[in-house]
């Protein structure tokens, strides 16, 4: 008996002297990597992260001594569909002297969430780098049952109080309400939208959608401290894993931290559909939880930031993460270069310069609903040179759009190999102008309604009680004398009286006809910025009986309302005989509904008429 016990004691001690250890091994001077017993922690001397090993959240996040997080955590979808990784297994996948990346695996159980997928959190801490890298991969395996991904998400929350100002743009560069301001503000009808009505912001909305935008354009987005001139960061390298193409917004950052939306399900977003019996996966980031301190204060610290993008972009695809397929090395990928240029006979200074160059998966029909696989963006030069570096072996469609035309180019069967740099030469996109004289134009084609009244102004609660008594109703639109951006609103919605109270809102375009053929169809062209719950009822010199009753195409998304200036992009095309127009004067009569709600709108990106003649 004495000796079972003695037996069991050195075992015991044996363990415990094993694990204390390995601890104190990775306690030494070099190791930037604690392993506790519920916790991982991850220091550089610059940034220390403390990790909950079940969960996978970050608990702790300093920088300098002063603590960034409130909570850091993955998380999908909402309501009794939300779920985290939960039961997380923890491995080492690297640990040098001059990095350290920590797995954190949670498998699929069907009393853990809804979606059948494992989730694989990595959180990744480099010497001399002032942020921690995430990245997670999400696989769903052949055995696993039919499932969905929709809002597939990381959150990371800052301590109360601790950033009083948001960085997202030029148009959203701002001071924060403070949390005694938000425990003061006004319930509105709108949920996620507060009334200031103290402090720096009073009389202003505060809104998580106020800041909604397109991560392509911004590359991050943060807070800062005006008094500490401190900044908290999310910043992007690359941009592969994000779905439905570069126009996408979606929430950033907002009062009480950051976020990155990977499944950006907002303004119409796609989720990702899985069948049984389907073997999946896809890898989302990585990207950087970023600080920084400087004297110079806010503006310096987004300089230093932006700085920080084109210095995480140089080094994409990462050259630490190796052994992982679904994130193959420089070497393993493949580029498409070439030279794309417009041909438009009415349009010659639209040539193929700034154009939007993108490779997308042959099996995607729409590359705006695409979230389940990878998808590669670049601009062209002035020229109209693209290089698409780092794309994986595949086999894609090339799709292009530009400032200036409607729709989009497209070539097919462009195979990418391990190691090909493939040139396709010149590729010429040439527009059919066999319809007529482009009579008039209103907006320019480039996926938006930006341009036009109130454009600047959408990301703000309620604007529809500023653009509405502002403009007239009927609004008249009269080419030649009129101007867009002035003249023609970015929304065009019922027409708000009062809270409880709207009513239609026709629109009117007036214009001359110099000269018309006998015989043969006017083009009607609309491009549709964004719709909700919206059937457009279009007059031509008549307006009592519509000539033509059509839906968008594509509509949802809710624009108005979650403060927008567009979701996904559609065009109509109507075909108007010659013998509904006239010599001299004319006019089309647009109306997007009765005037039932704030809900339904139409987002124009641009509206033009072609006339044989």
């Amino acid at each position: 008996m004495i000796v079972r016990l003695q037996k069991s004691f050195l075992f015991s001690f044996l363990i415990i002297f094993q694990v204390f250890g390995y601890c104190f091994a990775n306690k030494s001077v070099d190791s930037m990597l604690v392993i506790g017993a519920d916790n991982i922690i991850l220091s550089n001397g610059i940034v220390t992260a403390t990790i909950a090993k079940k969960s996978a959240h970050i608990i702790s996040y300093k920088f300098k001594g002063e603590e960034f997080a409130r909570d850091g955590y993955y998380s999908m979808d909402g309501g009794k569909s939300y779920s985290q990784p939960k039961n997380c297994v923890v491995t080492i996948k690297t640990n040098t002297k001059n990095l350290v990346d920590v797995v954190f695996t949670s498998l699929w159980q069907p009393s853990y969430r809804k979606q059948a997928v494992d989730i694989e959190c990595h959180y990744v801490i480099e010497r001399g780098n002032a942020g921690i890298y995430c990245y997670a991969i999400l696989r769903h395996q052949a055995n696993y049952p039919k499932t969905g991904v929709g809002e597939w998400r990381y959150v990371f929350k800052v301590p109360k109080d601790e950033f009083n100002h948001i960085v997202i743009d030029s148009l959203r560069n701002m001071d924060l309400p403070s949390s005694e301001d938000f425990a003061k503000a006004e319930r509105t009808s709108i949920p996620e939208s507060v009334k200031i009505t103290t402090g720096k912001r009073a009389g202003s909305y505060e809104c998580k959608y106020s800041y909604s935008v397109e991560y392509y354009k911004l590359g991050v987005y943060g807070q800062t401290n005006t008094d500490k001139n401190i900044g908290s960061w999310i910043v992007l390298g690359g941009y592969d894993y994000l779905n439905d193409g570069p126009t996408k917004a979606d929430l950033n950052a907002a009062a009480g931290g950051n976020l990155i939306h990977f499944g950006r399900n907002h303004y119409q977003g796609s989720g990702i559909s899985l069948e049984e019996g389907e073997e999946w996966s896809k890898v989302f980031g990585p990207f950087l939880l970023y600080a920084n301190a400087d004297k110079g204060g806010t503006s310096a610290l987004w300089k230093d930031a932006l700085k920080k993008v084109s210095d995480e972009k140089a080094k994409w695809p990462y050259k630490w993460i190796t052994d992982i397929k679904e994130y193959p090395t420089e070497s393993e990928r493949g580029s498409v270069s070439g030279v794309f240029s417009i041909k438009d006979a009415f349009k010659p200074d639209v040539k193929g310069g700034n154009a939007w160059i993108g490779l997308i998966d042959s099996s995607v029909a729409n590359w705006e609903f695409d979230s389940k696989n990878y998808q590669y963006w670049v601009k062209t030069d002035k020229n109209g040179k693209f290089t698409i570096d780092n794309v994986r072996p595949g086999h894609y469609t090339l799709h292009a759009f530009s400032d200036g035309e409607v729709n989009e180019y497209a070539q097919k069967d462009i195979e990418v190999t391990k190691g090909d740099k493939k040139n396709i030469g010149k590729l010429i996109w040439t527009i059919d102008r066999t319809k007529g004289k482009l009579l008039w134009e209103i907006g320019v084609p480039d996926r938006t309604a930006a341009e036009f009244n109130f454009g600047k102004e959408y990301w703000q609660s309620f604007i529809w009680k500023t653009y509405c008594p502002a403009t007239p109703n009927p609004l008249v639109y009269t080419v030649g004398k009129s101007d867009w951006h002035n003249d023609w609103n970015y929304s065009q919605s019922s027409y708000w009286i009062n809270d409880s109270s709207y009513k239609a809102w026709p629109w009117k375009i007036n214009f001359n006809v110099d000269k018309l053929a006998t015989q043969g169809d006017a083009t009607l062209t609309i491009a549709f910025a964004a719709a909700e719950r919206s059937r457009l009822n279009i007059y031509v010199n008549d307006d009592k009986k519509p000539f033509n009753t059509c839906s968008p195409p594509i509509s949802g998304g809710n624009t108005l309302v979650r403060q927008g200036v567009h979701a996904k992009y559609s065009t109509y095309t109507l075909k108007i005989p010659v013998s509904k127009l006239k010599l001299g004067e004319n006019n089309i009569s647009l109306i997007t509904n009765n005037g039932r709600s704030r809900v339904e709108h139409i987002m124009y990106d641009y509206i033009s008429l072609e006339v044989p003649q």
